[in-house]
């Protein structure tokens, strides 16, 4: 027993003064398994430290080094993500044993592939704020960089009540989620759909958000309702409100995700293919006088039918206009769902358009180690992993991806299965407490 420190019930740490916060009490009680509390006292910046141990150096390129022995805990960051970052590492260290808690003697180093580790989450009407929030954490615990909130719906605009659905969240419990997304280190994104997608909801379903509870406002929008009507001054000033608000909520984010994807009809009138240049060119440039980067989705900026498994829909003499006439701050996100090969086609042709570049797979193992190998190989900017509808069935592959990018997990890990370490992880963040609705990640065991 000698290779193992053993923790108190109460932990005195010496740390970065952003740490002194009720979401990292939490996660300390929660890994402790109850048993434990930590207090603070404050310290330099990007550390943390228990007992004695000194801090160890921060080799270049690493987001975090950890050292546990004899004389305690010290971790420092390369700044507050990447202290959180071991911090979370350190906890899934704690092992529990019959009269006490302990953590086995280390010394380790972050081993990230990517620098920008993003996951986008789509916050749907069935959806539940206490839901949210365990993704949030679930997706700290897996040390992603970026979450992308994309509210279907589900967040109250003033600007425009019909933007929500009546059940929709309000904007004060969304700041709520943006405040825990900082003290857990992750930087969050508002995501709005500002071209295809208008309806806010999923076109297999025929529900739309806007247009069912007010059809007089069909002049905002493409006749059969997908697409934004790109000619009308109102929806610019809209969107423009629409992005105020969001920047309300989300006030440290560096980006704002505005979709611009699979706007069929747009791109199957050749009037409003013409227009489409200009409306991208004025809303990224908008975006960008107001303080934020602009992301946007690729596949109506990617020339059809030329890139094996991958999806676009742009025209051959239109997509080199269209990406030329975005400002230079945005952030090319190629969503990408059938490439396993590497290097995904799609997104290797993007590698010198004078943009930062991200891929972005969904739940396939193979679709995701695709897109990591290839943004690694080609210096791009990083990784976005995509959820939409599927979590249900495929929630583990935000674990997976995240171990396939370097992150750290439970030292059983090995040992275990996707889903049961993904069940760990969400008990572990579920401070609120569980009714049987609430364990787990889905409402029920079988379909009722």
């Amino acid at each position: 027993m000698n290779n193992y420190l053993f923790l108190n019930n109460k932990t005195v740490a010496v740390a970065d003064e952003r740490m002194q916060n009720e979401t990292v009490r939490k996660l300390w009680n929660s890994f402790t398994l109850t048993a434990g509390e930590i207090e603070f006292e404050p310290g330099e910046d990007a550390t943390f430290r228990v007992g004695s141990t000194q801090l160890p150096a921060l080799p270049d390129g690493k987001e975090y080094a950890l050292t546990v022995d004899e004389c305690g805990i010290a971790i420092v960051g390369k700044d507050y993500r990447g202290l959180m970052h071991g911090f979370l590492s350190l906890l899934m260290k704690i092992e529990p044993d019959e009269t006490a808690l302990k953590i086995r003697y280390v010394t380790e180093e972050s081993n990230y592939r990517l620098a920008n580790r993003m996951i986008h989450i789509c916050i749907f009407p069935e959806n539940d704020l206490y839901y949210i929030k365990k993704l949030t954490r679930l997706a700290a615990l897996c040390q992603y960089t970026h979450i992308v909130f994309e509210f279907w719906g589900m967040l109250q605009y003033d600007c425009l009540q019909e933007l929500a659905w009546p059940h929709a969240f309000p904007k004060e419990a969304a700041k709520e989620l943006a405040k825990e997304c900082r003290e857990l280190g992750l930087e969050a994104i508002p995501m709005f759909n500002q071209l295809g997608h208008a309806s806010a909801s999923r076109v297999c379903y025929g529900k739309h958000v806007v247009l069912d509870q007010n059809p007089r406002l069909g002049h905002l929008f493409t006749p059969d309702g997908w697409a934004w009507n790109i000619s009308s001054e109102r929806v610019f000033s809209l969107l423009k409100q629409v992005r105020a608000e969001l920047y309300e909520v989300f006030p440290d984010s560096e980006f704002i995700h505005i979709g611009c994807d699979e706007a069929d009809y747009i791109s199957r009138n050749p009037a409003l293919r013409q227009e489409l240049p200009g409306y991208l060119a004025r809303l990224t440039h908008e975006v960008e006088t107001e303080g934020r980067r602009p992301m946007l989705w690729m596949d109506m900026l990617l020339e059809k039918g030329i890139f094996k498994d991958c999806y676009s829909s742009g025209e051959k003499d239109e997509v080199e206009a269209l990406r030329n006439a975005t400002a230079k701050s945005s952030v090319f996100v190629d969503w990408q769902y059938d490439c396993c090969d590497v290097p995904v086609p799609s997104l290797l042709s993007l590698k010198d358009c004078g943009r930062d570049v991200i891929g972005a797979p969904w739940y396939d193992g193979d679709n995701y180690c695709a897109h990591i190998q290839t943004v690694e190989q080609n210096a791009m900017f990083g990784v976005m992993l995509t959820t939409w509808h599927t979590l249900k069935e495929h929630i583990s592959s935000v674990l997976g991806c995240a171990q396939a990018f370097g992150a750290v997990t439970f030292p059983w890990s090995k040992f275990s299965g996707s889903r049961t370490e993904t069940a760990t992880m969400l008990r572990r963040v579920s401070f609120e407490g569980n009714t049987y609705a609430d364990c787990g990640w889905a409402k029920e065991q079988i379909e009722v």
